[in-house]
């Protein structure tokens, strides 16, 4: 008979923080906010939209009467309470009960939160230095000229711009995209001309293509090349010298403006919020791993979620996508305020703990913190149920629901006891997000696998105690395979590291104790790598009979 597992039911704060009244963080308010979700909007900035923080000069007319919209919405909802000239100084708790401090106007407020999202915005930093030039009035940015051509377009009618594009930095598609819209501006005004200096151009974007032959065919020149062309400012005089790769020869052009190229990136307040919020900061700065499991707009922390800008360099309408997806997220988690999940999710035994430390350090879920009589707590609400931690304590003082020592060992027991036709038995614990569904892939297509195979589930590679490993050998089984999620695809990011790390410990000692170390193997895999899971499995049964 199956046992029934308890569940719990746990109270949660609804309120949600959005930290960002850009465009972006605007949208995600409003969403939340239609959700039913009290949201405490908060800039440092003076306004919402246009006058919230550093952001990207990026919009159209179209996205302009959008975002004032949203703004209206915002302003309107009784559900929202907007900070401006505020920003986030410290952050404690786990998702539904969140404890966030807000400092602005000479006053620091607290506020109990359920979920946070944060919306910080692009930043766009010139490269004006790059092309060896001074900002003036005939050196402007891209970021000057979308400004200029909004607030007085004329000023342009009869004038030559030179726009300076891949040049100083890889071709970017939102970059691209900011140029072509500037330049098409530019083509449809009286006797005005523009021309597109560009090194790597990028269209591999939703309707950058189109954009760019609309702007060939209302005259723009575009001048593809392969160096930096020689660039002379002098007296609010400017020429550009260039070997024209068609002409062949070298040619040089004198316009009025030169408008010089971004770089658009992370604002840099992302480094002190990842450090805040204890999220994983991923390349360039922006506050998402690359990793597929925090797809669209999850973190290695539940309940925080990051959209648009603060995540990668994206265009305005999948930035305004994050939104609706984090709202998503957010409905998902808090529901109508309360959450039921099995009781024995984590179980810490607090009579053998020694309050080491060692849980709270590998945790990659921050899911584990101190209550108020300086004992070790852990969230079942935070918890992913990976069982590093477990796995981790040098007490086993931690159990994880289906997963805990005593199943486990069972489990390892009948697997490495169940021998097979004189073929070798292999032990393989297989992660469940990876290993396990790339073993039934590799059953379901026929492809060979060892009689002698046999697999145990595991909610994370992490989980695999060298305990486990040690039994399955002592137990009777021939060899033991590790399959775990490649590096940086992990869903508890540092499972696969773990794993490695007790696989090596567990083949230093045996061959300390004089056994072979290539009775236990440490392998990585995707769900959809049958072929790889094979491979890796009936090499280890050559490995194991020495054929």
């Amino acid at each position: 008979m199956t046992q029934q597992t308890q569940m719990e039911t746990i109270n949660l704060s609804t309120d949600v923080l959005v930290v960002g009244a850009g465009m972006t963080g605007v949208k995600a308010a409003a969403e939340i906010a239609a959700s039913g979700y009290r949201v405490v909007l908060i800039d440092e900035g003076t306004g919402l939209g246009k006058e919230a923080g550093s952001s990207v000069a990026d919009l159209d007319g179209e996205e302009l009467a959008t975002l004032d919209a949203l703004v209206e919405s915002v302003n309107g909802s009784e559900m929202i309470e907007v900070m401006t000239g505020t920003r986030i100084d410290g952050a404690a708790g786990v998702p539904g009960d969140f404890r966030v401090w807000l400092s602005g106007n000479d006053d620091i407020v607290e506020k109990s939160i359920g979920a946070i999202v944060v919306a910080s915005e692009l930043v766009a930093c010139p490269l004006n230095e790059a092309y060896g030039l001074n900002l003036s009035d005939t050196v402007i940015t891209q970021s000057q000229m979308e400004a200029a051509l909004c607030e007085n377009p004329a000023a342009f009618a009869g004038k030559s711009v030179a726009f300076m594009l891949g040049l100083a930095q890889d071709g970017n598609p939102l970059v691209l995209e900011r140029v072509l819209k500037s330049v098409l501006a530019m083509e449809n005004m009286d006797d005005a001309s523009a021309y597109v200096f560009a090194g790597d151009l990028k269209v591999a974007e939703d309707g950058l293509e189109r954009l760019y032959l609309e702007c060939r065919d209302k005259g723009a020149m575009t001048v593809k090349l392969t160096e930096m062309p020689a660039i002379m400012q002098e007296d609010g005089t400017l020429s550009i010298t260039y070997d024209d790769p068609v002409l062949q020869r070298k040619v040089e052009l004198s316009p009025d403006i030169i408008v010089v190229e971004e770089a658009i990136g992370a604002d840099q307040v992302n480094a002190a919020l990842a450090d805040m919020l204890k999220i994983d900061m991923g390349s360039m700065g922006f506050l998402q791993t690359e990793n597929v499991h925090r797809y669209p707009v999850s973190t290695n922390r539940e309940g925080i979620f990051v959209v648009g800008g603060s995540r990668r360099v994206k265009k305005r309408y999948g930035a305004l996508m994050d939104a609706e997806n984090a709202a998503i997220k957010v409905r998902n988690l808090l529901g109508d305020g309360t959450i039921t999940i099995p009781a024995n999710k984590a179980v810490l035994d607090i009579g053998k703990c020694t309050f080491c430390l060692t849980c709270y350090r590998c945790c990659p879920h921050g899911a584990i913190y101190w209550s108020a009589d300086n004992k070790p707590v852990i969230s079942k609400v935070a918890c992913q149920g990976c069982g590093i931690c477990a796995s981790e304590c040098p007490m086993d003082a931690i159990q994880i629901g289906d997963f805990n020592d005593a199943d486990m060992i069972d489990q390892v027991t009948r697997s490495s006891t169940a021998k097979a036709d004189g073929a070798p038995t292999i032990v393989a614990f297989c992660c469940q997000n990876s290993g396990l569904e790339a073993a039934r892939m590799a059953e379901l297509f026929g492809m060979p696998l060892p009689k002698g195979l046999k697999t145990v589930a595991v909610p994370c590679a992490g989980k695999v105690d060298i305990d486990y490993v040690m039994h399955a050998l002592a137990e009777g089984a021939d060899g033991v395979v590790i399959m775990a999620c490649h590096n940086g695809n992990c869903k508890s990011e540092k499972g696969s590291l773990y794993a490695s790390w007790r696989a090596a410990n567990a083949q230093g000692m045996l061959e300390a104790i004089g056994i072979e170390k290539d009775r236990i193997c440490f392998a990585t895999t995707a769900s959809n790598m049958g072929a790889d899971f094979s491979g890796i499995l009936m090499s280890m049964e050559e490995t194991l009979t020495g054929k």
